[in-house]
């Protein structure tokens, strides 16, 4: 088996296994906190109030604007300076859920926006304020749209949760380079965590897809080097 044989010992793997364990769970934890951050700053935009949506777009588009590992460093390094001294593990987290969040109020933001004017106007015109016709009309309506892009979203956090292994968290990433650096073999080993986040990442990408309405008003938002936010027309 050659350089393949260390995944023929169990241990090898439970270590691979505990390593993914890990990412996924810093996934879940942050994709969960970025969700309750996304949906707060896109509220605070969309907001009529000027000191809600001025400092909410301030911070998306500067988070956004920023590389994630330089949030991820700095988080972790500049934090004891302000009295936040975190351990690796929830820096990570944070920093995670400081960028996603940005990232998932442009998504509830082109959600509650791709719907037509009327829904709002219909749901003023009923005697609801302004934050019931968001809870109760928009909102729900806004989730069906958006639940695709957010998975999507998701996907993107799983593989940046590799950027956790800068600062020492010993998730998969970092256990990846534990093993070829004991082995020797980076080829292999690169290979075979390669396909355990493709698996990973292929299976949530398909829960996208069936999740995507069949009426095509999905919203998408393309997170690149243009960073363009497309919302369907109404």
């Amino acid at each position: 088996m050659g350089n393949w044989a260390p995944f023929a010992d169990p241990a090898i793997l439970g270590f691979l296994a505990a390593g993914l364990g890990l990412t996924l769970e810093i996934a879940l934890l942050a994709g969960a906190l970025s969700l309750v951050g996304g949906v707060l700053l896109a509220l605070a935009r969309l907001s009529p109030r000027r000191a809600l949506a001025l400092p909410a777009g301030l911070y998306v588009e500067t988070m956004r604007a920023l590389p994630l590992f330089l949030i991820m460093l700095y988080t972790f390094l500049a934090g004891p300076r302000v009295g936040l001294s975190l351990e690796p593990l929830p820096a990570a987290v944070v920093a995670l859920t400081l960028y996603t969040s940005a990232v998932m109020a442009e998504i509830v933001r082109a959600g509650v926006r791709s719907l037509p004017r009327g829904q709002s106007d219909a749901a003023r015109a009923l005697g609801l304020s302004y934050p019931q016709a968001l809870r109760f009309v928009v909102l729900p309506q806004a989730l069906r749209r958006m639940t695709p892009a957010l998975v999507s979203q998701l996907i993107t956090l799983t593989k940046d949760t590799s950027l956790a292994s800068l600062i020492g968290v010993s998730e998969l990433a970092r256990r990846t380079g534990i093993l070829y650096n004991t082995y020797f073999n980076p080829v292999e080993t690169l290979l075979l965590v390669a396909g355990i986040y493709f698996a990973v990442c292929s299976a949530l990408s398909a829960l996208s897809r069936r999740l995507e309405p069949r009426d095509g008003t999905a919203v998408r938002v393309d997170v690149g080097e243009e960073d363009q936010l497309r919302v369907p027309a109404r």
